[in-house]
């Protein structure tokens, strides 16, 4: 009987492959600059217009890393993950003084920039409210197209039916700022701790973390 052979590699020979495929090809670090996005007017930043270059360049061909937008410093890993230390260090002076164990997940929470939870919060009502006001605005045009013995304002049927679509629209405009909002909060939360991670095992090794300053 023939021997079966797995084809199953183990994962630090998947891993070594990698690092030589990275080390060939080399790192290209992604330049900390001030985004594109804080530099934009309303409608563009209404619109995501900022994004329209990245999109046409890969609409065309293969998207280099020169053809991404610079990253903001706000969402750096250094940065952010420099802010998560100074309130993990102040979380547990805190609890020393009070004699009790540090809450990571409380530092967590106060790297969340107020301007960041205003804007979640506004986005999100606003969203809620159109899902309330478009079945409404629905109910009355139907209600008011139904046979009925009296008469009708038609100007009404019209402005409610433009409502209608100005509510679709600005629901539109919401859940998408919403999403990339919260997209963007998250990569940073994740960021912010893989680094404050990355610097525990290089300080318990004695490794300097030069690396992760750049």
């Amino acid at each position: 009987m023939c021997e079966k052979r797995s084809i199953y590699q183990p994962d630090h020979v998947l891993s070594s492959y990698r690092f030589d495929a990275m080390q060939r090809k080399g790192y290209e670090k992604v330049s900390a600059e001030e985004g594109e996005e804080n530099h934009v007017g309303i409608l563009s930043f209404l619109f995501f217009q900022w994004m329209n270059h990245v999109i046409k360049t890969g609409s065309k061909r293969a998207l280099e890393q020169s053809d991404f937008l610079p990253l903001a410093q706000e969402n750096s890993t250094s940065s952010v993950s420099e802010k998560l230390q100074i309130k993990w260090n102040e979380e547990k002076a805190k609890g020393e003084q009070n004699g009790k164990s540090p809450k990571f997940w409380k530092s967590v929470l106060k790297t969340i920039s107020v301007k960041d939870v205003l804007f979640i919060m506004f986005t999100g009502i606003l969203d809620s409210c159109c899902r309330i006001f478009q079945p409404l605005l629905l109910g009355y045009l139907v209600s008011s197209l139904m046979p009925t013995t009296e008469s009708r304002n038609d100007l009404l049927l019209y402005g409610c039916a433009v409502a209608m679509g100005v509510n679709a629209f600005i629901k539109s405009l919401s859940v998408q700022h919403l999403s990339f909002r919260c997209e963007v909060l998250g990569v940073r939360l994740t960021s912010a701790i893989k680094g404050i991670i990355y610097r525990k095992v290089c300080t318990s090794l004695g490794v300097p973390f030069t690396l992760w300053r750049n």
